[in-house]
């Protein structure tokens, strides 16, 4: 169902679980497992897409993030001006959180707890523009460098 092979599917399986991602139910002799549970962990990954994708970023030969996405940023930062049923000073913090992560992914080594702070005040603040914002992250080569950002500051 999976499309992978069990070699594959073991290995993977095998490194959620010590992860704490997944618990498996192991035979007594036999196959490695029989079956899998996800964790309460788990579920908080999965549900939340932005930590998600930065611990299995869509595999990508992506360099330096693209023009267009950094002008959907500034796209996103417009649009947030526009947004009627804002007060001027939600608007102003919100679209300083936007310019702190577009600055900060334009770095040559970008913080991703900077950039996870910064997207989190922005859910705080309006779900609308997170929604928008999130889907910018979601980017191939957005999560790319907020993998290697992550790795980075957990030295991985």
């Amino acid at each position: 169902m999976l499309g992978i092979g069990l070699k594959d599917l073991h290995f993977n399986i095998i490194y959620l679980e010590e992860k704490g991602y997944v618990e498996l139910s192991k035979p007594l002799e036999g196959s490695i497992f029989v079956g899998a549970r996800i964790t309460p962990k788990g579920v908080d990954l999965v549900e939340d897409e932005c930590e998600f994708n930065v611990h299995f970023p869509v595999q990508s030969s992506a360099g330096p993030i693209p023009n267009d996405i950094l002008d959907r940023f500034e796209a996103l930062e417009n649009e947030t001006g526009e947004i009627s049923d804002l007060g001027n000073e939600s608007k102003e913090l919100i679209i300083e959180e936007l310019k702190q992560i577009h600055h900060e992914l334009m770095k040559a080594e970008p913080s991703y707890s900077e950039i996870k702070k910064n997207i989190d005040r922005v859910k705080e603040r309006n779900i609308d523009t997170w929604q928008k914002l999130i889907e910018i992250i979601k980017e191939p080569s957005v999560t790319k460098v907020l993998s290697d950002a992550a790795k980075k500051e957990l030295g991985i």
